[in-house]
């Protein structure tokens, strides 16, 4: 026999050996004794051929082993689904290890971190067009969050206003209540329609049941990824946009901050200082706060507004002052518009923090990246 031939049967011999261990260590206990001994008695076989360097025997005694391993214990039935299943298990597990410890996942569902970060917003369209068909529809939908929405009346009558409805402006027909992604100009009682849904009947329409009332082109807010471990190591600082439970606000039930709820704000105000709004600055112990940029950019890009008092605000006013207490800090929109924040419900407890955001992973888009 040649060279290749003999290392052949000897790594034969070394896995069929390896299986032969292997199925003692797991079964010998409690298989069947004939069985157990049947191995041992096939083992002492094959090393008896491999140590004569019987070469017609070492093939057979093999085949043997390998069957009296088999018998003792005998294969899984479905070997490759349960390995896929396997493969699946551990994976969901470390996905939920690391979501629990270390990343966490969440979406903006408001506006009031744009144009940093995006809510749910939606452009008009009066119907759909070639792109809203499948299955231009679904790739759109996967990659851009986008996809082309109607609003149907539920039932015919009269169309009336009924104020807002679970974040969205509502409309009522009869009993009937219409959800309808409504943008209003910041400080003015009027629609933006350039960011509203495209409206087919106004206030006081009769329509019937299946009209379209509105429609629009919907984007999904953004999906980022928070780190949940840095401030267990390093102090939250100013500029960051972290996250926070909403359980922790004072008096959330009088702002309508529903249970289990969890805010995204930039960090605005550290314990200790004496926070105030003047000439659009965000002002910290009388001095305007120009770094880290996020600050100056809110200032100087014409897409943001600065920071504005609110009326019925903590900060209503140029004169109007927050005094941040030890370990807590002071959380503001970058929509200052259009943000229930700290000007509202002040301070928030350093425990109450979940960890900065660091990436926007979903849709693709403008803001896909780590975070600003």
């Amino acid at each position: 026999m040649n060279f290749l031939a003999r290392r052949k049967l000897k790594k034969m011999v070394h896995l069929v050996r390896q299986g032969l261990r292997h199925a003692l260590r797991m079964r010998a206990d409690i298989a069947p004794p004939e069985d157990v001994a049947a191995v041992y008695a096939a083992e002492a076989e094959l090393l008896e051929a491999w140590r004569a360097r019987n070469w017609e025997q070492v093939e057979p005694a093999c085949e043997r082993a390998a069957e009296a391993a088999e018998r003792l214990m005998p294969p899984r039935p479905f070997p490759k689904w349960r390995e896929n299943v396997e493969v699946l298990v551990v994976a969901i597990s470390l996905a939920l290890a690391c979501r629990t410890y270390f990343v966490q996942p969440f979406k903006i569902p408001t506006g009031s971190m744009q144009p940093t970060l995006n809510g749910i917003t939606v452009t008009p369209q009066a119907g759909r067009t070639w792109k809203d068909r499948p299955p231009l529809n679904l790739v759109n939908l996967a990659l851009f969050g986008e996809r082309y929405v109607e609003v149907k009346a539920k039932a015919t009558g009269r169309l009336e206003f009924a104020g807002t409805h679970e974040d969205q402006y509502a409309y009522r027909i009869g009993r009937e209540m219409h959800a309808v992604r409504l943008t209003m100009r910041p400080d003015s009682p009027f629609i933006n329609p350039a960011h509203s849904m495209h409206l087919h009947h106004q206030i006081g329409d009769w329509v019937k049941q299946g009209d379209v009332i509105a429609s629009g082109r919907v984007r999904q807010g953004d999906h980022l990824f928070v780190n949940k471990v840095r401030y267990h190591f390093t102090r939250p600082q100013r500029g960051h946009i972290v996250v926070f439970d909403a359980n922790y606000i004072h008096d959330r039930e009088r702002w309508g901050i529903r249970p289990g709820t969890f805010y995204i704000k930039r960090l605005a105000g550290l314990a200790g200082e004496t926070i105030s709004i003047r000439d659009r600055h965000l002002v910290a112990n009388g001095v305007p706060v120009t770094a880290p940029e996020p600050f100056e950019r809110l200032l100087q890009d014409p897409r943001y507004k600065g920071y504005v008092p609110r009326p019925d605000s903590l900060l209503d006013s140029s004169q109007a002052k927050i005094t941040v207490k030890p370990q807590h800090f002071l959380p503001l929109g970058d929509n200052t518009y259009s943000s229930l924040d700290g000007r509202y419900f002040g301070p928030v407890a350093d425990e109450a923090l979940v960890g900065p955001a660091f990436f926007v992973y979903w849709p693709l888009g403008p803001h896909w990246g780590p975070t600003r």
